[in-house]
């Protein structure tokens, strides 16, 4: 006889699933180049650049008892969107052209090892951890990695450039991680004069550094970053880390994402993360959220169902 649930949905307003940037590796390995500052290098016309990022909303939160046993688990109804927006440098790029891949998932997360079917298109997803940090690290490496396999699979010249730190499935691919939110330094103190003096279109020197997680420590996989400058303010404001696995052309990225990234950050009066928030990022955003659908619609329809 197959096992019987009860799900009750959470009557609190769920709170969006905060999305946070854990850097990988506290270990300065070494400077893969001289430690001095470096100027950005304008790049040829015909390049083309693709932003990929992914958005993620918490319709409901719902606690699940198991009628056989008297078990219970917590979970959470999450839709996740990713896309990837074309644009080709120095050119008027419209919206139905630029935006390659996109693409929502609806799951029900739940903490714990049980057997459910799809409830309203949303389907069951079982994990061990905490259920947001689950969620953050599906998002990245199942969704937003998809996409941004996707796009380099139609367009294998452009340079790819994913919001956040990289997945470690996106090795061998032209991608970069652009980090926004800088939570730890790469740099030995005697050092940090260098991203004093940058200046927009500039950026430090390329630094080793190891990947930390279990698994990747397992694989050897380590990571190849530096940071640019994004505008005029003072001291470290204004500063975005830009990180990459191991290539040949390590360089030549490096001083392309330098000249390039800046040119597509954000004014206070366009984003309130101004400057790290790209233009092409927060616009990628405000789509993606779009095709999540309407959430007191999907919160009524959830209420409806289980409260049949």
């Amino acid at each position: 006889m197959g096992k019987r649930y009860s799900i009750s949905l959470s009557f609190h307003q769920p709170a969006e699933i905060e999305v946070v940037e854990v850097e990988e590796s506290e270990q300065f390995v070494d400077f893969y180049e001289e430690p001095k500052v470096y100027q950005g290098v304008e790049v040829q016309m015909d390049l083309s650049l693709i932003f990929v990022d992914g958005v993620r909303r918490t319709e409901g939160l719902v606690y699940i008892r198991d009628e056989s046993t008297g078990d219970s688990f917590e979970g959470a109804f999450v839709s996740l969107g990713a896309g990837a927006l074309r644009l080709s440098y120095g050119r008027f790029n419209p919206l139905e052209d630029a935006l390659v891949e996109n693409e929502v998932r609806k799951l029900l997360f739940i903490r714990g090892n049980l057997s459910l079917d799809e409830i309203l298109g949303f389907k069951p997803v079982c994990v061990d951890g905490e259920i947001s940090s689950e969620v953050n690290r599906y998002m990245k490496d199942n969704v937003e990695a998809e996409v941004a396999l996707r796009a380099f699979k139609s367009f294998p010249k452009d340079l790819i450039v994913c919001d956040g730190t990289l997945s470690k499935r996106l090795r061998n691919t032209p991608c970069i991680g652009f980090v926004k939110s800088i939570k730890r330094l790469y740099f030995d103190k005697k050092y940090m004069d260098i991203l004093y003096q940058l200046k927009p279109g500039q950026r430090s020197p390329i630094v080793k550094i190891h990947y930390q997680q279990r698994q990747e420590e397992k694989e050897k996989v380590d990571k190849l970053t530096w940071y640019i400058k994004l505008s005029n303010q003072e001291g470290l404001h204004g500063i975005a880390r830009v990180e990459t696995f191991p290539r040949e052309d390590i360089k030549k990225i490096a001083d392309i994402s330098a000249y390039l990234l800046p040119l597509f950050a954000s004014q206070p009066f366009q984003d309130r993360r101004a400057p790290q928030n790209l233009l092409p990022i927060g616009k990628l955003e405000r789509i993606l959220r779009h095709y999540l659908g309407s959430y007191s619609l999907i919160r009524r329809n959830i209420e409806s169902h289980l409260y049949a």
